[in-house]
């Protein structure tokens, strides 16, 4: 079965609080058929925006 998928990824780049020179880089993929795409792209922008370094984490 043959279907179109549309994707779109989302790269998100934080820095170190202790050492600016190092960062991490989180990586968000969204992948739907091409129907289902404009029904899922808000949640998947509104989940984008709730992603956030645990700031409260022990070192």
């Amino acid at each position: 079965m043959h279907r179109d998928l549309v994707q779109a990824q989302v790269y998100l780049s934080m820095l170190e609080v202790t050492d600016p020179h190092r960062r991490a880089v989180t990586r968000l993929v969204l992948t739907a058929t091409a129907s289902q795409y404009p029904a899922v792209l808000d949640d998947f922008r509104d989940f984008v925006r709730t992603v956030r370094p645990d700031t409260d984490a022990a070192s």
